[in-house]
């Protein structure tokens, strides 16, 4: 289980969404990635832009997610957002592009299902069924992984699986604020070798008749989104070698 800091992301009021895709890429990636001293605080960061709605759930309420890997066991949002890196650089090009207000943050542990990537990426957001899961999320939902995994049609297009789960009580705003909690505490990621993988996986019997109703005991299936995402890697000390 390592921890993250996961970030879901709304244009500032007047811009566009691509002109908003366009500066997070081609602007603040390089902004954030560069600053001196940044991989002292994050160990990887992501960017996940939206291509389409995904088959799972309703369509994602944001324009992006960005992802942060952290170097312990402390989330470090309050510190990090007094320092300079923060304070005069990242901050100061956030305010460029997006809303400070409607952008929200939360803190989450990886539970890696299977290691790997690919080209096509989805991202499936879930709150947990009421009354939880009997005898912890991380224990339910690896049984539930490997289940799907051994499933012909379904299991054998994936190419890499990790699930974040939230920790309570840490939604914030940019600038380490206080927020509201979303209807959100697990986000999934699931990777295929190509789009028509991804569709193929997700139009399975194997899906509909398997994967899907075994979801229905771990997260409510009426607060459920997915996209399908453009990965973007900017940063990443965890897999130099």
């Amino acid at each position: 289980m390592r921890l993250k800091k996961i970030a879901f992301l709304t244009p500032r009021p007047g811009m566009s969404d691509p002109d908003f895709r366009t500066y997070w890429r081609g602007t603040h990636g390089p902004v954030v990635a560069g600053s001196p001293g940044y991989g002292s605080w994050r160990l990887r960061y992501v960017q996940n832009h939206v291509l389409e709605a995904g088959p799972v759930g309703s369509p994602f309420g944001f324009a992006g997610m960005a992802e942060f890997w952290l170097p312990g066991a402390s989330p470090n949002e309050d510190t990090f957002s007094q320092t300079p890196i923060y304070r005069d650089r990242i901050r100061v090009d956030e305010l460029n592009f997006i809303d400070m207000d409607r952008t929200i943050s939360m803190t989450a542990t990886e539970q890696v299902v299977k290691a790997g990537s690919g080209k096509a990426k989805l991202v499936v957001l879930s709150k947990h069924a009421r009354g939880g899961a009997a005898g912890g999320i991380e224990r339910a939902y690896a049984d539930h992984a490997a289940a799907a995994l051994a499933c012909p049609g379904f299991g054998d297009r994936v190419m890499g699986w990790t699930a974040s789960h939230v920790v309570p009580g840490t939604f914030r705003l940019p600038g380490a604020r206080s927020a509201d909690a979303l209807e959100v505490d697990c986000v999934e990621e699931v990777w295929f070798s190509d789009a028509a993988a991804l569709d193929a996986a997700f139009a399975s019997e194997a899906f509909r008749t398997a994967v899907a109703p075994a979801r229905v005991e771990l997260f409510d299936p009426a607060a459920t989104s997915s996209f399908k995402a453009e990965e973007i890697v900017f940063f990443d000390v965890l897999n130099r070698t």
